[in-house]
């Protein structure tokens, strides 16, 4: 969805739950979905206690983070690049 953010569904709640995020200008969208997938993961790893709809929308942030800077890994933020409260 890109800019327009996410949609959660799950088999508990099957009604399409839309989780929106920041626009910006993208510089660059490629690999914008293997920063969210990646993102989501370590948020599912390190954070599970978080409900699901914040980690989605912490993901799309780190997403959209990517997408400000050329190439694709190279545009993936490190850790210590992040605002602290968003790994918490």
């Amino acid at each position: 969805m890109g800019g327009n953010g996410a949609v959660l569904i799950t088999a508990e709640n099957t009604n399409p739950v839309h989780i929106t995020t920041q626009k910006v200008t993208p510089v660059d969208t490629t690999g914008a979905g293997d920063a969210f997938v990646g993102s989501l993961a370590y948020f599912l790893a390190y954070h599970s206690s978080l409900p699901i709809p914040e980690m989605i929308k912490r993901a799309c942030h780190i997403a959209t983070i990517s997408v400000g800077n050329q190439g694709t890994q190279k545009s993936f933020p490190w850790k210590g690049d992040l605002p602290e409260e968003l790994l918490k």
